[in-house]
This record gives C-alpha cells, structure tokens and sequence, in this order.
C-alpha cells in the first residue's frame, strides 16, 4: 500500500468508530437486499427452488479497489429443489467488513410450490438465520458479538409470461439494554416485485421489473428495472432506486452485466453508484461500490434469467 493511503485509511477506520459508537449498530442483512436482480433469494424466501435445479452463487462486494483494508462484503447463495420440484430449499450466509467491524450471518429457506394453470408455480416461502452483530450497549460501555435471530416470509408467482412476490424479509431482529432502550432493531421492509419477460427478437429478451418497498417510518421506495439477454449469452441490466430499503434510505444507480461463459458457470459484474448500505458513505469522495458474482448450475435443465 502506498503512503499516501495511509490518510485516508485512518480517515476511514476512525469514522466507522464515530459512527458505531455513536449510533450503535444497525442491520446488516440489507447488504444483501440491493443483489435481488441477480438473486432474488436475497429478499423473498419464496424463490426458493424457482430454478427447478441446483443454483450456487458467490458475490464479492468492494470498495476501494486500490486500497488494502477496504470495506469488503463476501456472500454465498445457493437453492433449489426436491421431492419432484414441489419443495425448495436455500441457504444465504453473508460476511460483512466495514473498517474495524465485522458482521456475519446465515439463513436457511424453505419454499412449497403449488402448480397452476398454464404450468405457472405458486410458491410460499419461509427463512430463519441468525446474524452475529458487534453490539455496543452504553449503559454497560462495552461491545459484545452478539447473535440476533433473524426470519422472513413471502409468497412468490412465476409463469413463463409474468412473475411477482410479495415478502417481509426481516421480521425479527430486535434487542434491548437493561433500560428497554433499543440497542439494535431491524429495518422491516415489506417489499412487492413484478415483472414481464418480453421477447422482442428470436434471440432477444427484455425483462423489465419493478420492486415497491415500504418501512415503517419512510417513505416509499421504488426501483425501476430493466434488464435485456441476448442469445441467452450476455445480460444487460440497469436500475435506478428512490429510497433503498437500506440503514438509510438512498437513491443510486445500479448496472450490471452478465455472461453465460458455460452452460454450469456464468459471470456478472455490477456497478451501484451510491453504497446503499452505508449510512456513512457520503462522506467519502469515493461512493461507488463494485461487485462480481459467480454463479455454479451443475445439472441445469434449461437456461434461466
């Protein structure tokens, strides 16, 4: 590392210590909520085995990039499904580093599916995890690892013309001090996504969507998508988000791009122009977040978006 780095590093370790001890700590599974294009896992239970087949995807999340002991986020996910596609199973777990902090977490999904008409699926979804948080409670001046538990629901339809949900991926998440003061409390989104798959061209396919949170307290939030595959080789996709379902309520740009680079293995690399789970992130001349993700389909049975 440079030692012109070195300012900005210490700039950034004592801010995190700043913001952590003066605010406490806030959720961290909103860190997976901004990758719900590419895993729709991250905010609704329900999609759980949608796929049909065996789905393993890791995201590496940086800011930073040239400079050692940036915040980074890794993340797993994986789904799919048994007893002849009518129950999904998913696993998330996620490791969250921003300056001196660390947060990890995993959950574990269960979704039954009903068959409709027109081959359609309705599915129901529920998720239970637990995150381990750095807790700073002032009434005993100390910071203690503490486990949160963590639980989620949604319902979840997809046929080959439409899809939508409708979730609550955080229910839980709650702790008090010895006073009845919160010392940590989850944000609570209640979240509903739509979506048309259109084929414009025989090797075309335009998928716009949109997603509607609310939290308690806020306003709404709307993001407005679209995504586009090509040959069912490359996707493009770009998203702008009015009042993220984050710590704080941010409004940032969101692109990305795909590559089918076999039938197992696919690429993607996003870019967010805000970091959307950083309540300190303006404060920083450098707001920008990248991400890559790799994503394992061993036994696929047909390609998915």
């Amino acid at each position: 590392m440079r030692f012109t780095h070195y300012p900005l590093v210490s700039c950034m370790l004592v801010s995190s210590l700043i913001l952590f001890i003066s605010q406490h700590v806030q959720a961290q599974k909103e860190v997976l909520y901004s990758q719900y294009l590419l895993n729709p896992l991250s905010i609704n239970p329900a999609y759980a085995g949608s796929r049909e087949s065996f789905q393993l995807s890791a995201f590496l999340r940086r800011k930073w990039i040239s400079v050692r002991y940036a915040p980074i986020t890794q993340s797993v996910s994986a789904d799919g499904a048994v007893a002849n596609g009518r129950i999904g199973l998913g696993f998330q777990a996620l490791n969250d580093r921003m300056g001196l902090f660390a947060t990890t977490g995993a959950y574990g999904s269960v979704a039954y599916r009903f068959n409709m008409p027109a081959l359609a699926k309705l599915s129901i979804g529920f998720q239970g995890g637990v995150n381990v948080l750095p807790i700073y409670d002032v009434t005993t001046a100390a910071s203690i690892n503490r486990a949160v538990a963590s639980l989620g629901v949604g319902v979840y339809y997809q046929s080959d013309r439409f899809f939508a949900g409708v979730s609550a991926p955080e229910l839980g998440g709650q702790i008090t001090d010895a006073t009845g003061r919160y010392i940590y409390k989850s944000v609570r989104p209640v979240m509903f996504q739509a979506g048309v798959p259109i084929e414009v061209a025989e090797t075309t396919v335009l998928i716009p969507s949109i997603l509607v949170s609310k939290i308690a307290d806020r306003p709404l939030g709307v993001d407005v998508n679209l995504r586009a595959w090509f040959n069912e080789e490359v996707g493009l996709g770009l998203s702008y988000r009015q009042n993220s379902p984050g710590i704080v309520q941010t409004n940032y740009l969101q692109a990305f791009v795909e590559y089918q680079l076999t039938k197992a293995i696919r690429l993607a690399y996003t870019f967010n122009s805000q970091t959307p789970e950083s309540p300190n992130a303006m404060q920083y001349d450098q707001k920008s977040v990248h991400e890559i993700m790799l994503r394992f389909s061993p036994n696929g049975l047909k390609f998915t978006y």
